[in-house]
């Protein structure tokens, strides 16, 4: 460890991303309890079923310290987080999804215009962040497949499945058809709620030319079925 990064860690120590505590000296998150929370899916929970996409696979539950972990991640500039996700999630894409993607690309927030200001706003794509993290862990690369054509309103504003696949029905598209032609792609976000937002990258990537679209989540929102602990 070089002596400026002990520094850093003496003024400013390593905190767990999922329960904010210190961490040790050879600690680099999550601590161990946060690796052993209820918040984390176990066999089949971490496989949610789709139309577009075949299947995706989710490493934890939105909720507890993922869910807060993910809200700083999106809202709260915390976006060195995705170093300690991109492995998890990798660990999730190797168990549910082997050998099922040739090429791995992520679901694009708003462009930045003047008028779409969440790219802006944030300074950063935390699903392209997530993506790279979790492709560096995976021995591969991220690759801009999805491109976002126009503004619409958060997925996190509406609550009514109908209203969240109207919202994003023809906002994608894929600016080079021929690099998903015959493919199969892994598509990464950080959440799958109704699913509606990865249905219609799904969808879009298949109208290209996708052989296959499978996808990935750090966290899916429980269903009435899924119990809290």
């Amino acid at each position: 460890m070089s002596l400026r990064k002990q520094l850093l860690n003496l003024l400013f120590p390593p905190r767990c991303p999922f329960c904010n505590q210190p961490l040790h000296d050879a600690e680099t998150g999550p601590c161990p309890d946060c690796q052993q929370a209820p918040f984390w899916t176990q066999g089949a929970q971490g496989v949610a079923r789709g139309q577009n996409f075949v299947r995706c696979a989710c490493a934890g539950w939105y909720r507890g310290g993922l869910r807060d972990s993910l809200r700083r991640f999106k809202f709260s500039g915390q976006k060195g987080y995705a170093a300690t996700y991109g492995p998890i999630l990798a660990q999730a894409v190797r168990t549910y999804l082997p050998g099922s993607y040739d090429v791995l690309t992520w679901v694009p927030v708003s462009p930045a215009r003047r008028k779409e200001r969440r790219l802006r706003q944030r300074g950063y794509d935390q699903a392209q962040l997530l993506a790279q993290a979790t492709a560096q862990a995976l021995g591969t690369e991220a690759v801009s497949l999805l491109a976002k054509t126009g503004h619409n309103a958060p997925q996190s504003s509406l609550t009514q499945g109908s209203q969240r696949r109207s919202n994003v029905a023809g906002v994608y598209t894929v600016p080079q058809p021929e690099a998903v032609a015959g493919r199969r792609v892994l598509v990464i976000d950080d959440i799958l709620t109704t699913g509606a937002t990865l249905e219609e990258a799904a969808r879009t990537l298949r109208a290209a030319g996708a052989a296959q679209v499978v996808a990935a989540v750090l966290a899916r929102t429980p269903g009435k079925q899924d119990i809290a602990p």
